[in-house]
């Protein structure tokens, strides 16, 4: 089992990452666009769950278990 703890603004910036890289591929490649827009959909949901928790507490643990 594998865990990553991270920051509201971290998850954010993954957020920002997958924007751009979706949108340089969106012309050549709408299947892999597609598939970028939904990573972004799973971590905006991470993200609005952060946002409802006391600032001090806004950290997402994320468990990859096999």
């Amino acid at each position: 089992m594998t865990t990553v703890s991270l920051t509201s603004g971290e998850v954010l910036d993954i957020i920002s990452a997958l924007c751009d890289k979706e949108q340089s591929v969106y012309e050549e490649n709408p299947h892999l666009a597609s598939y970028y827009l939904h990573i972004i959909q799973q971590f905006e949901n991470i993200s609005h769950r952060l946002e409802e928790l006391p600032g001090e507490k806004r950290v997402a643990n994320l468990v990859m278990a096999l």
